[in-house]
């Protein structure tokens, strides 16, 4: 069986993948995404050895949470990291065919194995949500890419006590802010990157997708769905805890910048209105805070679906970035925010598929659609 191509590199307990492991490997799929963990698989084609047992079976190098690493160099020369994370688990599929035998290793990322192992509760008295999960990313060695939140909740108030793991309490944290949060790798030293932040929707767009442009194609399918009458305003109230008065939390929009010429809500006419309640918010601040993500989270009504050709590509797309389509329509052309990412790595080639999110609809007019790593085949 032949090798994969000298360009993806895996790496496993820090150490290259042995031989056989490599002549037996297949496929390697990569999900990536922002609010969840990432995940990745390692597909092997088995085959029987002299003792009657599975040749990448016998050696038992998979542990349980064992770290493994996959970099890939195609076109960039210094090989990029797309994965770091510690096997969660593997199934075996085993065939009366002679090669139908199959074994899939299972790994995630820290929030998905390391963070969500221990569960013990633990007090956070006088501290931003920010400063929280800055120091629980410290716990992991994770290099922190976090903004600061303001500081809503004081010991008069009440005393914030985490009760679960500390993934579910970071995420906890990201939805009350309206933050993204979702760990990354440093592309050229594969350290891991904890990402606690809003939005990055109007950053500069990682690259230029086509889809029916001639030359410059390089998606293979696109489509959009766009659920009109999800964006809503939202109304919702909490009680003062020193004088006991309601206290009113309007958020009329989403506090993100429209990614389009019309946002969503401003299409709907009358507007739609949704009476929250989040009765675990410690003050007004909080509420209101938690109304303007409602708010925002709900603009993102326009979703988009496709796949790109990893080779014309030249590059990996990362979710957490905006990406501009063009070729859809004007209507549907323009800025996305990159949600998930899935790689498919194979004998064969490579493929990315990827979901997407955008806040409005129409072309502004401001997008540049240039991209200096296009390649035009």
């Amino acid at each position: 069986m032949s090798l994969l191509p000298s360009y993806f590199v895996v790496q496993i307990g820090f150490a290259p993948l042995p031989l056989p492991f490599m002549e037996a490997l297949s496929e390697i799929e990569i999900e990536t995404s922002v609010g969840q963990a990432s995940i990745f698989r390692l597909h092997f084609d088995l085959s029987r050895n002299s003792f009657g047992d599975f040749d990448a079976l016998a050696i038992d190098i998979f542990r349980p949470l064992l770290p493994i690493t996959i970099r890939l160099a195609f076109g960039l020369g210094v090989p990029m990291t797309l994965a770091s994370g510690f096997v969660q688990g593997a199934r075996l599929g085993a065939s009366n065919t002679p090669g139908g035998s199959t074994l899939e290793v299972v790994g995630m990322d820290a929030i998905g194995t390391i963070m969500a192992h221990i569960q013990q509760p633990f007090i956070w008295p006088n501290l931003p949500d920010s400063e929280v999960v800055r120091t629980i990313f410290a716990k992991y060695a994770l290099i922190p890419v976090v903004v600061p939140t303001p500081p809503s909740r004081t010991m008069v108030d009440t005393i914030t006590t985490q009760r679960d793991t500390d993934a579910e309490y970071v995420m906890q944290l990201a939805g009350r802010n309206s933050y993204e949060i979702y760990l990354q790798p440093e592309p050229l030293s594969g350290l891991m990157m904890g990402h606690f932040h809003p939005a990055l929707t109007m950053a500069p767009p990682q690259g230029v997708l086509s889809i029916d442009f001639g030359l410059h194609t390089n998606l293979s399918s696109f489509s959009v769905s766009n659920d009109m009458l999800q964006p809503r305003s939202v109304i919702s109230a909490s009680i003062d805890p020193r004088t006991r008065v309601p206290v009113p939390a309007i958020a009329p929009v989403s506090i993100e910048p429209p990614m389009g010429l019309e946002p969503a809500l401003n299409r709907i006419l009358p507007p739609p209105i949704e009476r929250s309640l989040s009765e675990d918010a410690a003050n007004p601040i909080e509420m209101q805070a938690r109304a303007l993500a409602r708010a925002s989270s709900s603009s993102r009504a326009i979703r988009a679906q496709g796949e790109v050709d990893g080779l014309k590509y030249s590059r990996p797309l990362l979710a957490g970035l905006p990406v501009l389509v063009r070729g859809a329509g004007r209507q549907n052309s323009g800025l996305y925010y990159v949600t998930s990412v899935t790689h498919r790595i194979s004998r064969d080639g490579w493929s990315q598929s990827f979901s997407a999110s955008r806040n409005a609809v129409g072309l502004t007019g401001a997008e540049i659609f240039i991209d200096p790593l296009e390649a035009v085949a």
